[in-house]
C-alpha cells in the first residue's frame, strides 16, 4: 500500500472514504479507529490519520483526490490572513479553561511531600 493523503479532520476522512468506496478503490486508513481517541494535538504515528491505498489503484485515487481538494478550496471562504474566528470572550473562556481544567496541556502536578 502507498501513502495517498493525510486529511486535516474527520469531515475530510469521512468523505473520502465515501468517493473511494462509491468508486471501488481499495483503501485502509491508518490510525482510523485509534486516531479519534486522542483528540488534541495531532501526532504522527500517534493520532493522526494517514489514507494509504493499493498500488493498482493509486493514479485513480490521486484524481479523485485532486478533484476533492479543487471543490473543497472552491466552496471555503478567504479568510483574512492574521484573522480570528474568535470573540474575546473566547479567548476569555479558552485560557480560563486551560488554567482551572488543563484542557490544552497537562501541567506539572504538585507533589506533597
Amino acid at each position: 500500500m502507498i501513502k495517498l493523503f493525510t486529511p486535516e479532520n474527520d469531515v475530510q476522512t469521512a468523505m473520502l472514504k465515501g468517493i473511494f468506496e462509491s468508486e471501488g478503490i481499495h483503501f485502509f486508513i491508518h490510525n482510523d479507529n485509534f486516531g479519534s481517541m486522542r483528540p488534541g494535538i495531532r501526532i504522527a504515528l500517534f493520532n493522526k490519520k494517514t489514507i494509504m491505498v493499493h498500488e493498482q489503484d493509486f493514479e485513480r485515487a490521486q484524481e479523485l483526490l485532486r478533484n476533492f481538494l479543487s471543490n473543497l478550496e472552491e466552496t471555503e471562504p478567504e479568510q483574512e490572513t492574521g484573522s480570528s474566528d474568535y470573540s474575546f470572550l473566547d479567548k476569555c473562556r479558552l485560557v480560563i479553561e486551560a488554567l482551572l481544567f488543563g484542557w490544552i496541556m497537562p501541567g506539572k502536578r504538585w507533589r506533597n511531600k
